[in-house]
């Protein structure tokens, strides 16, 4: 008997939900604000863009609040249609929440990019808060930076990166009543530098956040940091040849500094009574040896009597030599407040690091940066200072390199002397330790704890 051909079921099943969810345009379902946000993190060329993709999308880019123009963005053909696009978005698109500029360029001809009038109209008619002006080639130093900037009362943070503000000095009064956080990297002053920079500070009354990376050819010989308001403060001025140069901060609303200054030949700090925490990587521009042995010595003895009150302290092993030395002339300045403390040191500086110690007498936490040198030693570790018999709670020495024979004998001394430690934690720069290389290094470590509750912890 023939078997009757079975018809295959041709009817159609309701679509699964899931899948068309998965194939809907999600994105443009969520809310404008969203979306608007979403646009403010994309360079200008790209936000634009998006106007193609629908009639939705056409309206939504022109209320970003960070217009963000890059040179490189653009190609040379259309570099001039691109600027009259700006010319009329800044100048017309006044319904926009337009609250951040920022502008990167890096090529010699400015005629291409009106960038001071952009600047202008954003700061004199849009309002915005937030202004960014980096030149990325270091060959061109340009002055983009017009005198209405320093008048903005809307301005709340102004970084500068290797412009010109010699129009500053055209400038009778600044006045940036609204400017929180400044950054002025390798930023050239003019003629009158020192008077730039003392104005632009004092005309920011509530400005908090200072930001100063210097070069030795910004014409500034007297750096002043005076602000009632300041609490971070971070400065880099690496070696270079120059004249002496100097540096004064008076801030008695700072709470963190970092210090990283290897110029200047003069240091005054002072007033800094609410600092919290300091790092400092400088060698105070010190040539032991020389005739200013005793003039330096008075310059660093201040600086550290300066920043005494700390309570947190990174210290590099340039510094930490430095300060030794130092020692030798005039003894430390004790750090009464530090109770944490992390330095950087290798083996031909541990010496530095312990007698460093002996002025940190109520030190609760010490993490260690470790370094091998390749220079033979002689390792002494007789010396004993009193925050390891009565207060130092918790050690953290990292990066030492498996059977390296300083490092254990450091893990040993700290064993063998710290009295109330509570946890002793090690690692290694070494792949991650096998169970039998974690025994073997744990028989290295021959020490009987002195402190009955350190629990030590190897990774």
């Amino acid at each position: 008997m023939k078997r009757k051909a079975v018809k295959p079921n041709l009817r159609r099943y309701p679509a699964d939900k899931s899948s068309d969810a998965m194939s809907s345009d999600r994105i443009s379902e969520l809310p404008d604000p969203l979306l608007t946000q979403i646009l403010s993190h994309l360079p200008i060329i790209d936000s634009v863009k998006t106007s193609v993709l629908s009639k939705r999308w056409e309206s939504l880019w022109p209320n970003v609040s960070t217009l963000d123009l890059n040179d490189r963005d653009v190609t040379p053909p259309y570099k001039k249609l691109f600027a009259t696009f700006i010319d009329s978005f800044l100048e017309h698109n006044f319904e926009s929440r337009l609250q951040t500029l920022k502008i990167k360029y890096d090529e010699c001809n400015v005629n291409l990019f009106p960038i001071s009038e952009w600047i202008t109209t954003a700061v004199d008619l849009r309002g915005i808060q937030h202004l960014e002006v980096e030149i990325r080639n270091p060959m061109y130093v340009i002055d983009f930076t017009p005198a209405s900037v320093y008048k903005s009362k809307t301005l709340v943070s102004l970084k500068l990166r290797r412009v010109r503000v010699r129009s500053l000095i055209e400038v009778d009064v600044v006045s940036l009543p609204c400017v929180k956080i400044m950054c002025l990297e390798k930023v050239c002053y003019g003629k009158e530098g020192d008077l730039c920079v003392e104005k632009l500070i004092s005309g920011c009354p509530v400005l908090e956040d200072l930001d100063l990376v210097r070069k030795c050819d910004d014409r500034v010989k007297t750096l002043r940091v005076r602000s009632q308001s300041l609490k971070i403060f971070r400065l880099a001025f690496p070696s270079g040849m120059g004249d002496e140069y100097e540096v004064e901060i008076d801030a008695p609303a700072l709470e963190y500094l970092s210090f990283k200054d290897n110029q200047s030949d003069r240091i005054v700090v002072k007033n800094l009574k609410s600092l919290v925490k300091v790092d400092v990587d400088s060698e105070f521009n010190v040539k032991f040896g020389d005739s200013e042995d005793l003039i330096k010595s008075d310059t660093i003895r201040d600086f550290l009597t300066g920043v005494s009150s700390v309570r947190q302290m990174i210290i590099s092993e340039p510094t930490l030599e430095i300060l030794y030395r130092y020692s030798k002339l005039v003894p430390v300045a004790e750090f009464q407040k530090l109770n944490h403390l992390q330095a950087a040191f290798s083996t031909t500086s541990l010496q530095l690091l312990l007698a460093f110690l002996e002025s940190c007498p109520n030190l609760k936490n010490l993490v260690l940066d470790f370094s091998v040198s390749t220079e033979s030693e002689l390792i002494n570790l007789t010396n004993v200072p009193r925050c390891l018999t009565s207060t130092l709670e918790c050690v953290e020495i990292n990066k030492l390199i498996m059977r390296e024979e300083t490092g254990i004998k450091l893990v040993n001394y700290f064993l063998e002397n710290a009295a109330v430690v509570k946890k002793l934690s090690v690692s290694f720069t070494d792949s991650p330790m096998a169970d039998e290389d974690l025994d073997i290094y744990k028989e290295l470590l021959t020490s009987v704890k002195r402190s009955r509750i350190c629990q030590v912890f190897i990774s």
